[in-house]
């Protein structure tokens, strides 16, 4: 992994939201004065992709998009001409939204605001009464920094189909909040405690250690499957300890201390080959195939 940071077990999953609206924001630039120039949106049910959200907002007579801005977003002035308003806009995301709860990065210090002074110039009701939930507060909380987007994504192995658009964005940022529930989940259930009885016997033998927890290769789930298939789970490195699973491929305190007692040392996906598995068998989509 790009980052050697500290891990956290602060965020509660089962307190997370399934059902909610992703929403991310473009505007003209940073300032509590500059406004919304495009809205996107995915709304997800039960975890699954339900409808998505799209659309450039009319500029007010007299303002443009910065130069920082079209240098992030490359939206241009002529590409809002005939756009809708920003009352049609709101309105339409309000229907869309609903009673849902919103899911955003770094929603509550920027696009929040943006949503709430929208609702007070138009006289609406504010979206965001329906509370929200941040991607960044709840990346930080579970692993630490850097928790911009972009890291996010590296760090669960995640694609964003076109950066600092809204649209792409929005759908980027509700599958990083699908993998922080599944990592939250994750850390907070020993794999131990579970009566996973053996359906094989590949793993016989074997006392296994796992370190990391990704995305593509969830950790608890990875032990219940080295469970069902007859090995031992061990919570550290010891000399008795025949295999450690790393799961990150980075150089962690595991994988050192295995290289020390000249522990056998494989990948995740390697440990997937052992008991007949690939990677794309372990794979849940968060949302619908797309």
């Amino acid at each position: 992994m790009p980052y050697s940071i500290r891990r956290y077990e602060t965020v509660n999953a089962r307190s997370l939201p399934r059902s909610y609206v992703c929403y991310d924001l473009e505007t003209t630039g940073l300032g509590s004065d500059c406004r919304i120039i495009e809205v996107g949106a995915v709304r997800v049910i039960d975890g699954y992709e339900d409808e998505v959200f799209s659309s450039f907002v009319a500029l007010p007579e007299g303002m443009c998009v910065s130069p920082g801005a079209y240098a992030v977003n490359h939206i241009s002035d002529q590409m809002l001409v005939g756009a809708p308003t920003e009352a049609e806009v709101y309105a339409a995301f309000l229907d869309f939204v609903g009673e849902l709860p919103l899911v955003g990065q770094n929603i509550v210090s920027f696009d929040n605001p943006f949503m709430d002074r929208a609702a007070e110039r138009l006289g609406m009701p504010r979206v965001t009464q329906n509370g929200s939930h941040d991607t960044m507060v709840l990346y930080r909380r579970l692993v630490g920094r850097p928790s911009n987007l972009n890291a996010i994504c590296a760090y669960y192995g995640i694609q964003n189909e076109e950066a600092h658009r809204a649209w792409a964005d929005a759908r980027a940022t509700s599958d990083c909040y699908q993998a922080i529930i599944r990592d939250a989940a994750s850390r907070s259930v020993d794999a131990r405690d579970l009566s996973a009885e053996p359906i094989a016997h590949e793993l016989d033998g074997q006392l296994l250690c796992f370190t990391g927890n990704t995305f593509e290769f969830p950790k608890r789930d990875c032990e219940i499957l080295a469970l069902e298939h007859g090995g031992k789970l061990h919570n550290g490195v010891t000399k008795r300890v025949t295999l450690l699973v790393d799961l990150e491929g980075r150089e962690s305190a595991k994988v050192r201390k295995a290289r020390q007692y000249g522990t056998a040392i494989v990948s995740g996906a390697a440990f997937l080959k052992m008991i007949g598995l690939a990677p794309e068998d372990l794979r849940r989509p968060p949302v619908l195939p797309r």
